[in-house]
């Protein structure tokens, strides 16, 4: 297996939202999940030839490409999800970020609470789940540029507009740039390739440029204190190709969320989450770049990949230039 790092850049606006409503697909994404690189890197494998119908559907069985949620990038900074302890006066325009000092406090056995008020007296506002970016030394929320527009319908017999059909979409602007981690067999090389990602592709939308390159092997870590860089499955035991993944702890909150179209078995499911940024205490074995994308896990006949990506404290904050 190759560990990577994959640099995408959007070639044209890209419609990955995270709502949809009765006139269209509204509230952009600022992320492309994990399970949506992985499939748009299938299927232009897939569309050049390379990977059968066969292949597609044994990913689909027992996946092999894994890839990590594609966060953006702001010249040239990284960012990630921010923990429960980080959050933003809006006074001072400053971010407070006591993460390691409530990571402390879980091993000795306390009971961290986030920060309600600035020094200023000024309450703060949670950045729990947005991504934040180091960026002229300091952390800051980033979000993706965006649009909104509205389209109409295209009869496809009579190649004209259908009239009163509108619909409503947002997209993320083109020129955006996004990184990942990516854990691939032999059969994905290095270099660049064009693929597509999100709704629209007929349209034009979600045309991207991949870049991939061999990454550093990470340090394996077996037990500590860890920040999930995607959605995160709270179950007690995670085991995927010969690693396991002991959760004794997580501080963060839950919700339902619909995970990626299975096209092969033809439904999405929707399945329970921490947040991402979430704080794990955990034990790990076995592959340590597997842990870097996360271990897939099953929903009813289908594998879920792009969650339960785990980084250790220190490397969380490496990857933040800090």
């Amino acid at each position: 297996m190759k560990f990577m790092e994959a640099k995408l850049t959007l070639k044209s606006p890209a419609i990955v939202t995270q709502k949809r409503v009765e006139r269209g697909f509204v509230r952009p994404a600022d992320c492309v999940p994990g399970s949506t690189l992985r499939g748009a890197i299938l299927t232009a494998l897939f569309r050049g030839g390379k990977l059968s119908q066969a292949d597609l559907r044994r990913e689909a069985e027992e996946p092999s490409l894994l890839a990590l949620p594609a966060y953006p990038v702001r010249d040239g900074a990284k960012s990630v999800p921010a923990t429960p302890f980080m959050s933003f006066c809006r006074k001072c325009g400053s971010t407070v970020d006591v993460t390691r000092e409530s990571v402390d406090a879980l091993r000795r056995g306390e009971e961290p609470e986030p920060r309600l008020l600035h020094e200023c007296g000024e309450p703060l506002k949670p950045l729990y789940g947005s991504l934040i970016a180091k960026v002229s030394d300091g952390l800051q929320e980033l979000k993706v540029r965006s649009f909104r527009a509205t389209s109409v319908a295209i009869d496809k017999d009579r190649g004209s507009a259908i009239r009163g059909m509108l619909f409503d979409y947002e997209a993320i602007a083109e020129g955006t740039e996004f990184w990942a981690w990516v854990l691939a067999p032999n059969w994905l090389q290095a270099g660049r390739m064009e693929l597509a990602v999100g709704r629209g592709q007929s349209r034009g939308f979600g045309w991207a440029e991949l870049k991939l390159e061999p990454a550093p092997q990470p340090p394996q870590l077996n037990q500590g204190a860890f920040v999930s860089l995607s959605p995160l499955v709270p179950l007690k035991r995670l085991e995927w190709g010969g690693s396991t993944l002991l959760l004794t702890k997580i501080l963060g909150r839950t919700m339902r969320l619909q995970a990626g179209w299975d096209y092969v078995h033809g439904l999405r499911p929707i399945v329970k989450f921490a947040r991402r940024g979430s704080i794990a205490l955990a034990r790990a074995s076995g592959e340590a770049t597997l842990l870097r994308v996360g271990l897939p896990v099953k929903a009813g006949p289908s594998w879920l990949t792009g969650v339960n990506a785990l980084l250790p404290i220190d490397e969380y904050y490496r990857v933040l230039g800090g």
